[in-house]
């Protein structure tokens, strides 16, 4: 369905979506965007209900590599998340082990020493960049320290896992993106053959020998796969949790009433943490999905063998389940978002990232707590994809 006025890509577009998304959604009807990539674009699903539907995956299929040339398959077409089951059911349970949610609790002092260690570095300057001294950094060196990865090589992962990121998901990318995604993709895959490498001759007490043993000894993953589930995961673990650390602190401070309840009653902190996931979701749409069969979605049938994204960022902020959607509402209940998807391909790592989240606010709040935002213009990423900040200068 055409509308006038609509483009995805604009500096507006990406400064603030929600105009853009009420739009959409107020048709009811989803929204053809055209794209380069083999499908020729994506029915755009913005009302929740919808998103909901096709979220639990009845209809769609998640492997690309059934339109996709040879040729243009990248890493991410083999990860669980571009796999219908069986195949996504036994790479999820292998991944799965490492994020349960005891498995977290035991993470959990380990992630509040990271924090107090990011708190402590940037104490004596007044002042910070929120996204680069904490937001990046706290969820880079989780995610590292999970896998295996050396701390003199978590740099080198932050700009390789945001490039890949931003390169390789997002179907609207820029040439230049998308090459600068497939050359972050091959120095990373380098990278981890040469760990898998070490790590067979030295085994340890990380992700990485796990997936390893299962490679090996077990047989439960292909050598692609065994690249494709550490590749996945550092990308995951990471550039979603900064979008929503960064997201999070952003919406804080233009919400001073609310940063002062939170401050009051630090014991609101989970259900803040869900109303940042709602409010200012880390992805914004979606991974791919294709139709199997024709489907029905808000009055146009959407024929077999054509691509449909949920976009979250819009199902979020549906009025027909968020009462005042556009308020931010620490207190909120319920609130049903879908910040981490829904159904078989529910985020497993959320209860990590909700951790995260949980333990770097309260103590951001507890032991600064005059921060505010040093200026009203904060950076946004140019990415339909992901919804993330590039810059975020604060004082305290």
């Amino acid at each position: 369905m055409g509308i006038d006025g609509i483009d995805l890509t604009s500096p507006e577009f990406f400064a603030n979506p929600y105009p853009t998304y009420r739009k959409l959604r107020d048709t009811g009807a989803p929204f053809w965007q055209a794209h380069s990539g083999p499908t020729g674009g994506m029915w755009l699903v913005t009302r929740y209900q919808d998103a909901l539907m096709l979220l639990k995956e009845g209809h769609t299929t998640k492997d690309a590599m059934r339109v996709k040339p040879p040729a243009e398959v990248t890493f991410f077409d083999h990860t669980m998340l571009s796999k219908d089951a069986p195949e996504h059911t036994r790479l999820r349970a292998l991944a799965s082990l490492a994020f349960t949610p005891a498995r977290v609790r035991d993470l959990e002092p380990r992630i509040a020493q990271i924090v107090d260690e990011l708190i402590a570095c940037v104490l004596p300057n007044g002042g910070m960049d929120f996204i680069a001294d904490f937001a990046i950094s706290l969820p880079a060196i989780v995610i590292a320290e999970l896998l295996g990865v050396p701390p003199e090589d978590r740099d080198k992962f932050h700009g390789w896992s945001e490039k890949v990121a931003r390169g390789t998901v997002d179907e609207l990318r820029t040439g230049a993106a998308a090459k600068e995604g497939d050359e972050a993709g091959m120095a990373l895959a380098y990278y981890f053959s040469d760990l898998f490498d070490l790590r067979r001759r030295e085994p340890a007490a990380d992700l990485v020998s796990a997936f390893i043993a299962a490679r090996d000894d077990q047989d439960r993953l292909t050598e692609i796969e065994l690249m494709a589930m550490c590749m996945g995961l550092l990308i995951a673990g990471h550039t979603t949790t900064a979008n929503l650390l960064g997201n999070g602190m952003l919406t804080l401070l233009r919400h001073p009433a609310q940063l002062a309840l939170l401050q009051r009653q630090p014991d609101l902190m989970p259900s803040a943490v869900e109303e940042m996931l709602r409010y200012e979701s880390p992805i914004q749409r979606a991974t791919f999905r294709m139709t199997t069969v024709p489907v029905e979605i808000g009055g146009t049938m959407v024929p077999k063998g054509q691509q449909v994204s949920a976009v979250i960022g819009a199902a979020n902020r549906d009025p027909e389940i968020f009462p005042e959607p556009e308020t931010f509402d620490i207190t909120r209940q319920p609130n049903r978002h879908v910040a981490f998807g829904f159904g078989a391909h529910f985020c497993f790592g959320a209860p990590l990232a909700r951790a995260q989240a949980r333990l770097g606010f309260s103590r951001l709040l507890e032991r600064l707590p005059n921060l505010q935002l040093a200026n009203e213009t904060p950076e946004w990423g140019m990415t339909t994809f992901f919804r993330g900040l590039d810059a975020l200068p604060v004082t305290f």
